[in-house]
């Protein structure tokens, strides 16, 4: 089986990266058809955020997809084509494409831009124009799709009732971690180093940072702190670094973002990772890259109750799950490990083996081929 990989999706993302090396640890064939259009995923959705009637970027949107166009037609037919993240807009000028040389296309969503801009991050205006622009690509990219992959049932179900996409057109995988670079590594001496609670990724809303500073200043107020360790950059942290100035919360360090080998190495010297605790829509229908790369690394995980999680993972076997937005409930799961290492380890070696049961890219490799496969069969047998 071949597929193309096709678009100008982040070529870094954990997202694409997974999807790829499972594909091919499966025996597929994958080329990549990429301009890289982007600098990163978060550019695009600024971009998508901001406007894009604009002549410069018209221009590069037309370079970009001239030049796919141009390689995707005169290259041998592949049984896919996948549209990788984020990659809303590439499904317009895929689909035309798809239908001259009849052959199926495939939409990793994995999220909304609606959802994300408008009803998560409040950058867009809910009754804008704006607004109202990104819902209707969003549906459109969807039904253009002939099937969608997302990467939580909580999350399908959004698309099925904020934008009437049938049921039958989402396949859910779950996002997954790169166990190349995330995996176990050998125990460290502690040698007076704190307990480090650690955090990463981007400053956005559904992570709900907050909650992980006033729980902080809990634990400095019952004389127990800790070393909470904040990797990462995006729009919010200002507003937390501010926050933690005015709680005078001492034991917050900030990082900047490193690259994933080097971000690897930073969690296995962590005592345990923390997920999300936003408490908004969006914060409820995701497990996000850091809870699958902690638990390929073989670290205890806290992170916030929500339908999405009880998809995946299970409360006190596989991690501690904890009410969002409640600093309180966070502070006392953090107790809760440190003061029993066994609870901790059994933890960690639970939740290394759902990921190697169900998120490691192999198995999603695995998965999708079946489903393709099937989807191959089904089609070839109507015709």
């Amino acid at each position: 089986m071949t597929v193309c990989y096709w678009g100008t999706y982040d070529v870094e993302y954990p997202r694409n990266r997974t999807l790829i090396a499972g594909l091919r640890a499966s025996g597929v064939e994958v080329r990549e058809c990429h301009f890289p259009l982007w600098k990163d995923s978060t550019q695009k959705l600024r971009h998508a955020r901001s406007g894009w009637i604009r002549p410069g970027l018209l221009l590069r949107l037309a370079r970009a997809y001239g030049s796919l166009a141009a390689r995707f037609l005169t290259s041998p037919r592949p049984d896919f084509l996948f549209v990788g993240y984020s990659g809303h807009f590439d499904v317009f000028p895929a689909w035309i494409l798809c239908r001259l040389r009849r052959v199926p296309l495939i939409f990793d969503a994995f999220l909304s831009l609606y959802d994300s801009l408008v009803l998560d991050r409040d950058a867009v205006a809910r009754d804008g124009p704006k607004a109202k622009f990104l819902a209707w690509v969003d549906r459109t990219a969807c039904r253009l799709a002939d099937k969608v992959l997302l990467d939580t049932q909580a999350h399908a179900q959004f698309f099925r009732e904020a934008f009437g996409v049938p049921a039958e057109k989402f396949w859910v995988l779950p996002i997954g971690a790169d166990d190349r670079v995330f995996h176990p590594g050998a125990e460290q001496p502690r040698n007076g180093r704190p307990y480090t609670v650690l955090h990463f990724g981007r400053y956005i809303p559904l992570h709900g940072l907050e909650t992980v500073v006033h729980a902080a200043k809990l634990l400095e107020e019952k004389n127990a702190p800790c070393r909470f360790l904040m990797v990462g950059d995006g729009e919010e942290r200002g507003r937390i670094e501010a926050l933690v100035t005015r709680l005078g919360v001492r034991s917050v360090e900030f990082r900047e973002p490193e690259p994933p080998d080097q971000l690897a190495v930073t969690i296995r010297e962590a005592d345990l990772c923390l997920g999300v605790f936003g408490e908004t829509g969006k914060a409820s229908r995701v497990v996000p890259n850091k809870v699958y790369e902690a638990m390929a690394a073989g670290k205890p995980v806290i992170t916030g109750d929500s339908p999405a999680a009880r998809e995946f993972l299970t409360n006190g076997v596989d991690c501690l799950l904890c009410r969002r937005g409640d600093p309180r409930a966070l502070a006392e799961a953090i107790t809760r490990l440190r003061n029993d290492g066994a609870l901790a380890e059994r933890l960690a070696l639970a939740g290394r083996m759902r990921f190697q049961e169900k998120a490691s890219p192999s198995v999603i490799g695995r998965e999708l081929l079946e489903r393709l496969e099937e989807w191959t069969g089904r089609h070839e047998h109507a015709a």
